[in-house]
């Protein structure tokens, strides 16, 4: 009787003991307003216009993270520089026509989506090249060291009739 008593009481202590210690504090992300996307949005935008590579390079997170859809490889900063080439390529008729944003969406990543291990927030900014046609690009976005950072390649989006 003696040793159920004591075991009983160890168990009890050992239960206290495990629920009193303190939980690992949650990493907490914060929003990110239209406001932010948007100004995220417009400098990607101003670098890509004025040629300018490494503020557009400095928006993007480099880190050891593996590259969702190619095979575990980094993602690098010749990676960016290729995009910012890719990116100019694509959107050379709205730098020409000077277009400015129609419109900005800033939304959370799904958790299906496999950059969702990655990414929070979804954002992207639209053009409307014309009645019929509208094309833009769009960022998964990461919260590191206070501050919001593009992950990976950016996406691009055409709708016409």
């Amino acid at each position: 009787m003696k040793k159920i008593i004591v075991l009983l009481s160890i168990c009890m202590f050992l239960s206290a003991f495990t629920y009193a210690q303190q939980k690992p504090a949650v990493k907490t992300i914060p929003k990110l307003t239209k406001k932010e996307a948007t100004k995220i949005l417009e400098s990607a935008w101003n670098d890509v216009k004025t040629s300018d590579t490494a503020n557009f390079i400095k928006l993007w997170s480099l880190d050891d993270t593996q590259w969702p859809y190619h095979a575990g490889s980094k993602f690098t900063r010749k990676d960016v520089y290729d995009n910012y080439l890719d990116f100019r390529s694509y959107f050379d008729t709205a730098m020409v026509k000077k277009l400015k944003f129609s419109g900005v969406d800033c939304d959370t990543v799904e958790h299906s989506d496999p950059h969702y291990d990655y990414a929070k927030y979804y954002i992207k900014a639209s053009f409307k090249y014309s009645n019929t046609h509208t094309g833009g690009f769009g960022f998964y976005m990461d919260y590191i060291n206070k501050q919001w950072f593009v992950r990976f390649s950016p996406d691009y989006f055409d709708f016409g009739k």
